[in-house]
């Protein structure tokens, strides 16, 4: 079977040893290139998970493989363009879940709650990505480790079921922190020359 991954073209074998081969050359060829794996075209069909799955089952008759790869920099826009999108969306909410805990938090809030949590962890996940990305930045925002420190402080109170702090923190912890993050995406997005808008 023919493998092409950007200039290079090679064959492997037709059988089950070739599956890990291909990854190992997928991984050398794009190694310091700036791009990243996203996807695999085996005779004109795009697979995007369970490749070798896909591949074990078919390896006898496979004629071509097309590897897609997508620059570093385009996949950073697009998880910036979707934090920046959550972010919109989850201040009013972060402002209103405040309120609801100083009123004393229903079911409802705590489910918000458990919400925002993982919006946080992944906002954490966005965060530490970008602080790598910027590496030429005089002073690169310490969002990792504040978004670290405020998970923590809103799982300290919540196991102290502190629903003031909880309010306290989701007003002036988080929602700053929001603001913050959602002006400096939009500083990077506008210029690596993206928008918010699909157009």
């Amino acid at each position: 079977m023919r493998v092409k991954i950007l200039e290079h073209e090679f064959e492997l074998a037709n059988q089950l040893s070739a599956i890990e081969q291909l990854f190992m050359a997928i991984e050398e060829i794009l190694k310091d290139t700036g791009y990243a794996f996203t996807s695999l075209t085996i005779d004109g069909v795009k697979i995007e998970t369970d490749y070798v799955l896909y591949l074990s089952q078919r390896i006898e008759e496979i004629q071509e493989i097309e590897v897609g790869v997508e620059s570093f920099r385009t996949i950073l826009a697009e998880i910036m363009a979707s934090a920046e999108e959550y972010l919109e969306r989850a201040k009013p909410e972060v402002e209103k879940l405040s309120a609801e805990f100083y009123q004393g938090p229903t079911e409802e809030s705590w489910h918000k709650f458990t919400q925002l949590l993982d919006g946080l962890q992944w906002l954490l996940e966005v965060v530490t990505a970008l602080d790598s990305y910027l590496p030429e930045k005089q002073d690169p925002p310490v969002w990792s480790r504040e978004f670290d420190e405020k998970i923590k402080q809103l799982q300290e109170a919540l196991e102290n079921s502190d629903h003031v702090l909880l309010g306290d923190l989701l007003q002036y912890e988080i929602s700053p922190l929001f603001s913050a993050v959602e002006e400096e995406i939009e500083i990077l997005l506008k210029a690596e020359g993206h928008t918010n808008d699909p157009n």
